[in-house]
């Protein structure tokens, strides 16, 4: 009767080097204690296990079988143990990368609601713009905005138009009655095109400053520094706190997000359930502005339907 795992694991150890003291070394102990452990199994077998020569070891007829059986036990057992540490992949955290403002000023608020509804999905956010790179990465699915060109093997669903507003702090709002600053964002360079030409026919542009990222632009906007253009999914809940104002509405500026992915989302769960929350979520926040801020736009085709470029 072979006493413990542990004289087995020794056994295969000499085994394999061929030498005591080698295999010592492997186990980090003595070659007396290995020696000892390999006489004690061999007499609860009642057989030699090796032939004994100068500086090495053979296995005999019996050792060949037991090292066989061995072998094949600990490699079983190795695969049945890695099964504990490896998590399954409905268990491994989905990596979602967003665009840096949206991530701050709308996605994040809004996880807890995304938890509430699905307590069984991880999310590991990364905030990152413009194209993805999925054979680099681990990234699962990206909301990007249609302003760049993905390739044809990607997995696309049309989550939201893009609605933009000019918006600033009310103190501002209610003073300028003269001229205007507005703030630009070099991040989107061409974002104030479809508002520029309603803007001078309210008011004069008397200077304009650029901020690195949308954030930033936003933030000046918020202190009074001028007016910014910001989509409603970045200022939807400063303007419902009254930290800020739109006071001429919200336009549709004929882009929308899209949610990437590497493969398709439809076949996983997770990302299935996911960009079904987004779809609502986004929805939501477009509507919920007041009547005043609203604008008359049409139904994104291909929203709810997954397609691939």
């Amino acid at each position: 009767m072979i006493r413990s795992l542990d004289a087995l694991r020794v056994f295969v150890a000499v085994a394999q080097e061929k030498n005591m003291t080698l295999a010592a070394e492997r186990l980090f102990v003595t070659p007396g204690a290995v020696s000892k452990r390999i006489r004690d199994l061999e007499q609860d077998l009642g057989a030699p296990l090796f032939d004994r020569q100068h500086n090495s070891v053979q296995l005999t007829t019996k050792g060949n079988e037991l090292y066989r059986v061995s072998q094949s036990l600990f490699d079983t057992l190795s695969s049945a143990l890695s099964t504990f540490e490896q998590p399954t992949a409905s268990d491994a955290p989905l990596v979602v990368s967003c665009e840096p403002t949206i991530t701050m000023q709308w996605l994040i608020p809004r996880l807890p609601d995304f938890y509430a509804r699905h307590p069984e999905i991880t999310l590991h956010l990364f905030a990152a713009g413009g194209p993805v790179d999925f054979q680099a990465s681990s990234i699962d699915l990206a909301l990007r905005r249609d302003d760049f060109a993905w390739g044809s093997d990607v997995f696309t669903c049309r989550v939201a138009d893009e609605i933009t507003g000019v918006v600033t702090s009310p103190g501002l709002a209610a003073s300028a009655h003269g001229g205007w600053t507005i703030l630009h964002t070099a991040s989107r360079p061409t974002a104030w095109a479809p508002w520029r030409a309603r803007v001078q026919q309210k008011a004069r542009i008397d200077r304009e400053l650029e901020f690195e990222h949308f954030y930033l632009s936003l933030q000046a906007a918020r202190a009074g520094l001028g007016f910014a253009l910001g989509s409603i999914y970045m200022v939807a809940d400063q303007i419902e706190t009254g930290e800020l104002v739109a006071p001429m509405g919200f336009i549709a500026d004929g882009s929308s997000y899209w949610l990437l992915s590497p493969s398709s989302i439809d076949d996983d769960d997770r990302k299935r359930l996911f960009r079904n929350w987004l779809i609502d979520a986004l929805d939501k926040t477009s509507q919920a502005q007041p009547a005043s801020h609203r604008t008359t736009r049409g139904p994104a085709e291909g929203r709810t339907h997954e397609k691939s470029s």
